[in-house]
């Protein structure tokens, strides 16, 4: 990995190494935002690596060099099969909700650390992935530090921190350690306020502790679904042809969709969205003149039903069917969306995904995907499947649709607000780095070259809140118009209509991205939605 080039803002820049300053109140505004609006997506992570001092008597670290690979090593930042490969490690029906992204910093300043086999089984994993600069706001955090016990700092080698400090942007940070008040006020923090039990107080029985905070606090573009005070009511109805597409305003807790969620184990709260693209040109399909004579005839008609009096104020018989011809042409190439989102289907996925805000010059996309079976999904899962799916999303544009034909885009999305520790230590095995986790095996005397020490602990924290206006993450690794009534005269042609149905009701993954370089920040997976209607 290289070197960062500059640190970060001074909103990451290392606070007194004596002093941890406590978490600022989070602004009212964020506060109403969490409780009063739909569509916010909060997650939030925490994850830890402790070491230890190893018993004197136990066996030194074995010397010999062995070939070591692992087939979720790296090839760069964009995603990788490591980024969802904890999914499969964690199965079982619960929610699950990780940041990828959290973890790899958390290994990279571990390897750091390390020598002989013990760095051989990170670097297998990590691979070509690259360390960069993330600048600091109200809206994102991005924070590694190196917690050392006050009583240990002179055990520790310089070059090490000097590392950290370089390539991290690390805040080296001197504590008691005799509880976990302090690292858990840095953690909360850093992740905006989100995480504030990381550790608990057995952090007394360790020399330090590797951390990398990550929260994110961030609006969509758009609102999924338009509320009373934001937002353009979404409601089409086409001149003369039968079509129409509607969706309310939320204007309160009992506005939201009822969404019956995995065969109806339970009622949802959910957000709609909609969309109609048309691509059928009524008057070159029927053409011009067959609708003169068909309006003119039906008009007509109309007209001699009616009074003297009626007939001499009505709109003359040829400026009615011209006007008619003129509103049909209106129709076509018309698009309306009632949130900026793109999709993909085929027979075995459904996926939604929507921007968010731009903030500090990144752009963070949430993809949801859901299969017929999430279970023997995730069983076959791998980047290549989801990077396919990635690049074949549809923006609503009238050349990703049907040609003579109009589309019409229905879906709802559930709320939901849930937390996950994931299982760190046991998961890092399983992907090959094993020889940090054992008293016998670990080498990490880059840290610490006067005794032997290992990985004692690994925590990953992490909670996501899913709702209407944006989305909030956090990690933490220590480790329509109407159609012309031509005076209540009408004619309505049958339209065709494709129907593509994205409502997102039963378990599904997801991932919140970084749009441009692909970096995967989160990883998660919705079996129950956690927001019920009253």
């Amino acid at each position: 990995m290289e070197e960062i080039e500059k640190s970060v803002s001074e909103d990451m820049s290392s606070s007194d190494t004596n002093n941890i300053s406590p978490k600022k109140k989070r602004k009212k505004g964020i506060i109403l935002v969490l409780i009063l609006l739909i569509g916010i997506s909060c997650g939030l992570i925490a994850t830890a690596i402790l070491l230890e001092e190893k018993d004197e008597k136990t066996k030194k670290v074995k010397t010999e060099q062995k070939e070591v690979y692992s087939e979720y090593r790296m090839s760069g930042n964009n995603l990788q099969d490591f980024d969802l490969h904890f999914l499969q490690l964690e199965d079982g029906d619960k929610n699950i909700i990780y940041s990828p992204l959290s973890i790899k910093y958390a290994l990279g300043m571990l390897q750091e650390g390390a020598k002989g086999n013990t760095k051989k089984q990170i670097e297998s994993v990590i691979g070509e992935y690259q360390t960069k600069k993330y600048t600091n706001s109200q809206n994102m955090s991005f924070a590694n530090a190196m917690f050392i016990k006050d009583t240990y700092q002179d055990n520790i080698n310089l070059d090490y921190t000097d590392k950290l400090v370089q390539k991290y942007n690390a805040e080296l940070l001197y504590d008691s350690f005799e509880n976990a008040n302090n690292i858990n006020s840095w953690v909360k923090e850093k992740t905006l306020g989100n995480i504030d039990n990381l550790v608990d107080d057995h952090i007394k029985e360790n020399k330090f502790l590797l951390i990398n905070a990550l929260a994110i606090d961030m609006e969509w573009k758009n609102l999924i679904q338009t509320t009373c005070s934001q937002g353009k009511l979404y409601s089409i109805s086409y001149n003369h042809e039968k079509y129409s597409a509607f969706i309310e305003k939320i204007c309160g807790d009992d506005s939201y969709k009822s969404l019956p969620f995995n065969e109806n184990a339970m009622q949802a709260k959910a957000v709609e969205i909609g969309a109609s693209i048309n691509r059928y040109d009524i008057v070159k399909e029927l053409g011009e003149e067959n609708i003169r004579t068909t309006i003119t005839d039906e008009y007509t008609k109309w007209l001699d039903k009616n009074t003297e009096d009626y007939k001499k104020t009505a709109t003359p018989v040829d400026e009615y069917v011209n006007q008619f011809i003129e509103d049909l042409n209106e129709n076509y190439n018309r698009i309306d969306e009632s949130t900026d989102f793109s999709f993909y289907t085929d027979d075995e996925v459904k996926a939604f995904a929507k921007d968010l805000k731009e903030y500090n010059g990144i752009t963070l996309q949430y993809v949801g995907i859901m299969p017929q079976d999430i279970n023997l999904y995730i069983k076959n899962l791998n980047a290549k499947k989801i990077q396919s799916i990635l690049d074949q999303l549809k923006e609503i544009k009238l050349e990703n649709f049907e040609d003579r034909k109009i589309t019409k885009i229905v879906g709802s999305i559930p709320l939901f607000n849930y937390h996950y520790d994931l299982n760190l230590i046991e998961d890092l095995k399983m992907l090959g780095i094993k020889d940090a986790f054992s008293k016998e095996e670990a080498d990490l005397s880059k840290i610490v070259s006067k005794e032997k020490m290992y990985i004692d602990k690994a925590m990953h924290k992490a909670n996501i809140e899913f709702s209407n206006e944006g989305i909030k993450a956090a990690a933490a690794t220590g480790l329509g118009g109407l159609g012309s009534t031509g005076y209540g005269f009408e004619h309505l042609y049958e339209v065709p209509v494709v129907t593509i149905d994205l409502t997102f009701d039963k378990p599904y993954l997801f991932l919140i991205r970084e749009k441009e370089s692909g970096e995967v920040w989160f990883v998660g997976k919705v079996v129950q939605p956690t927001e019920k209607v009253q």
